[in-house]
């Protein structure tokens, strides 16, 4: 039995009337093998195709550095942020640093605690209209080793300061440093396996000059005698990724005692004299190319087997892949907090027909009306995708495994599990 499905009239950018498709689902079980579409890899892996090459993960292994940035080239970052002194003397001072740096034509990147944005949540926008980056330094500042070994959920340090900072950073991405650099490929590990929280992160970024400042003002040392410790320690690199305090986030004498604003004002004149040039974060090669916001990856439904949008994309999607062929491989792109879309192989976006509650297809010209879908993570790299009508993408068994948006609830055909893919 044939179904019939109006295209809705509206996209997204303006108006196009597309008329009606008909979708046949038990046609569309026929047709070609996937199987036969796909590239095979020889034993001496001399016709490898895309799919084999390694895969693509926001965060990575082991902390990203500056190592790539051309000699006498810094990137100036700051932690622990943000902070606020109203009066004369030392403490933290994000406001007045963010706008000295802006004067002096430098972009920096401020990584801020979420315990800090969120009670000092008006200098995010003034930081960001200075030029300068903002990114995600966890909520409460713990080592997310020692977090994680000891039962804490590391993702819920991401996502909560996400939801302060995210209006207000500049970037595609959001950039992330660990506290004190703590990482390990467990933490990597948890991160990647919420797909709201891997979704436009880049990272763990670390760095590869540190004068000390917070120990300068810990031990009661001047700005002179921190700032000659920067020139050392760039000196001795010659590029890279400088970290400094704008605040502190575990030790209130020492933030109180914070003069990192009066050693900066010392430190740029001298790196100036001696030929140094100033970067952005997301202008450091390598780190450049991760700053982007959607992610490649294949579903896996409750079967085992793969969503396929049949050809490529165009028609019809069916949860019968055995393996990540040529048709399986999806985009997720970040639309807004929770909300994406998925784009198959032919650049047609999955699109719930009138919104949800019947049909799916992979025909969507561009993200209209109906293609926005709410991303619900579970960890373990588990997520479910709510329509605008409520209803979620399901595996409709009964029906050959034709992917539909007929559940308005989360059951186990609504589940499905991703697996990272790299982009072509």
């Amino acid at each position: 039995m044939s179904i019939k499905f109006t295209r809705r009239d509206i996209i997204k950018g303006g108006i196009c009337t597309l008329g009606i498709a008909a979708v046949n689902p038990e046609v569309a079980l026929c047709g070609p093998s996937r199987n036969q579409l796909r590239t095979k890899v020889t034993e001496s892996g001399s016709t490898k195709e895309a799919l084999a090459e390694p895969l693509i993960k926001p965060y990575q292994d082991v902390l990203i550095n500056g190592a790539s940035l051309p000699e006498l080239t810094l990137c100036l970052t700051f932690d622990d942020g943000p902070g606020k002194t109203s009066t004369p003397g030392p403490g933290p001072r994000t406001v007045e640093l963010a706008q000295y740096l802006n004067g002096q034509g430098i972009p920096a990147t401020f990584f801020m605690v979420g315990k800090f944005a969120s009670d000092l949540p008006d200098i995010l926008p003034q930081v960001r209209s200075l030029g300068h980056l903002i990114g995600n330094h966890s909520y409460d500042h713990p080592s997310l080793i020692e977090y994680s070994q000891n039962g804490g959920a590391v993702v819920s340090q991401i996502a909560q300061t996400d939801g302060l900072i995210r209006h207000w950073v500049d970037a595609p991405a959001v950039f992330f440093r660990p506290p004190y650099g703590a990482w390990n490929t467990e933490v990597a590990s948890a991160l990647n396996a919420n797909l709201t929280a891997s979704l436009s992160h880049v990272g763990p970024v670390g760095w590869d000059i540190d004068g000390s400042d917070w120990t300068c003002w810990r031990d009661n040392r001047t700005p002179e005698e921190c700032a000659a410790n920067y020139i050392q320690q760039v000196e001795t690199h010659r590029r890279g990724i400088v970290i400094m305090h704008d605040c502190t986030a575990d030790l209130d004498v020492v933030k109180l005692a914070n003069r990192t604003f009066e050693m900066v004002q010392l430190l740029v004149p001298q790196l100036r004299e001696r030929g140094y040039r100033f970067v952005r974060l997301d202008a450091v090669p390598g780190v450049a190319a991760s700053n982007q916001n959607s992610i490649r990856l294949a579903l896996r439904g409750f079967s085992g087997l793969y969503v396929s949008p049949q050809g490529g994309g165009g028609g019809a999607i069916i949860v019968n892949g055995p393996a990540v062929g040529p048709w399986e491989p999806l985009v997720v792109e970040d639309l807004s907090v929770g909300e994406v879309a998925l784009r198959a192989t032919t650049g047609k976006y999955i699109s719930p027909q009138n919104g949800g509650g019947g049909a799916v297809l992979a025909d969507g010209p561009a993200v209209g009306l109906w293609e926005p879908l709410d991303l619900i993570s579970f960890g373990n790299s588990q997520v479910a995708f709510r329509t605008i009508t409520g209803h979620f993408l399901t595996c409709d068994t009964s029906a050959g495994g034709v992917l539909n948006a007929t559940s308005s609830s989360i059951q186990p055909s609504t589940v499905f599990t991703y697996e990272y893919l790299p982009f072509e």
